[in-house]
């Protein structure tokens, strides 16, 4: 008989649990760092560089820290349930949770306290004094060993998560892709948060484009990766690791010539004044080809198709021709407020332009993300963008 480990099998005398295991501890800990690195050192920095008002500074410190503390939980959830030791059982997790939102109460409590002393380091340095500045620094100790603590075992059960993904190798690909493309684009053309008219800085865009690819990215590329080999894709995930080098040439070389197809059908459409300058560099499009691709391909593409086939019960071939519809629709869809802004003289233009600029692009990347993968659709959306810029 195996014997249990502390981790998977600490209990009291009458059987009840008394740990709530490492991923009870993730989450816990993520709503603590969440809550103390969004109420209070953003805050702190927000201040103390004068992007933010010291008015008000309790209620926009506890405001921000609730908002945090709720996505730290949320990611400590999701992270602790697939990071829970090899042993531990869902039903055992479920269980764990339920007493670490108890562990949750006074832990939120002191991270609250923490960050509100930390949110107010711009205060105590304008007054002086010695007990605020004493309390400030405590607060800061106290979010420093917050943030540590959290990191470390969001740390342990990611590397528990990451031994047990069966598409590890293309995740890690794509989410690290992204976060590459995304840097890119927010460097290029800094976006602002919204609320706050705050546009972000070197750093700031650095630390948005690593969110999204955690938080956003690379959940949705592991989900579509799931769904993808439930749904009769010839050779969906082609490109990534799944393929022959030969047959892998083939798919490369058909994406390239459609590519180049499709960019020389929409250089007579071009905008008015667009210039290869305009357009961006070659690395730029490449990023915003890569986003467009695991945004509308990978993962709309691939949950329509599963959608259509789990719950409407329609045959293969129709639910992945919806499935490219629905893409192609929601190309279009984002296409047209700049196509409006071009200001063609006639509705007839505009309409020609959707269609060679986004409309047949889009169905021919679904095709081949259909037929002969993502890389060769990634080719051709590449391709199409450089033949664009160059000869626009």
């Amino acid at each position: 008989m195996n014997t249990p480990t502390n981790e998977t099998q600490q209990v009291l005398g009458n059987g009840v649990p008394r740990s709530i295991g490492l991923h009870g501890r993730v989450a816990v800990l993520s709503g603590m760092a969440g809550g103390v690195a969004l109420g209070g050192v953003l805050v702190a920095y927000l201040t103390l560089n004068g992007r933010l008002s010291a008015h008000a500074l309790f209620m926009n410190a506890t405001g921000l820290f609730i908002i945090g503390a709720i996505l730290g939980l949320l990611h400590g959830v999701v992270l602790g349930y697939l990071g829970r030791p090899t042993a531990v059982t869902p039903q055992r997790v479920r269980g764990d949770m339920g007493r670490a939102a108890l562990f949750a109460v006074p832990g939120l409590a002191v991270a609250w306290l923490a960050t509100i002393w930390v949110a107010m380091t711009l205060v105590a340095a304008y007054t002086g004094r010695i007990g605020a500045l004493i309390a400030v620094s405590v607060g800061w100790v106290a979010a420093g060993i917050i943030l540590a603590v959290a990191a470390l075992h969001a740390f342990k059960a990611l590397k528990n998560a990451y031994a047990r993904w069966p598409e590890r190798r293309a995740g890690t690909l794509l989410t690290a892709a992204s976060f590459a493309a995304l840097l890119l684009i927010f460097l290029a053309n800094r976006p602002e948060i919204w609320g706050l008219r705050l546009r972000l800085t070197e750093n700031g865009a650095v630390l948005l484009a690593a969110i999204l690819a955690v938080w956003v990215a690379g959940p949705m590329v592991t989900l579509a990766l799931r769904l993808a080999r439930q749904v009769p894709f010839p050779r969906a995930l082609a490109g990534l690791g799944t393929t022959r080098s030969g047959k892998g040439f083939q798919d490369l070389l058909i994406g390239l010539v459609a590519g180049a197809v499709v960019g020389l059908l929409a250089v007579p459409f071009a905008a008015p004044g667009v210039t290869p300058a305009a357009m961006g560099t070659v690395v730029m499009g490449v990023s915003q080809s890569l986003v467009n691709e695991v945004l509308l391909r990978l993962i709309l593409v691939t949950a329509v198709a599963w959608l259509l086939l789990r719950w409407e019960r329609v045959p293969a071939n129709r639910a992945l021709i919806g499935a490219v519809v629905t893409a192609t629709v929601v190309q279009v869809a984002l296409y047209t407020p700049g196509a409006l802004a071009v200001g063609f003289a006639s509705w007839t233009g505009t309409v020609l332009f959707l269609l060679v600029v986004a409309a047949i692009p889009a169905a021919v990347f679904g095709l081949l993300f259909w037929r002969r993968g993502f890389a060769s659709a990634l080719v051709a959306d590449v391709v199409a963008l450089a033949v664009l810029a160059l000869l626009a």
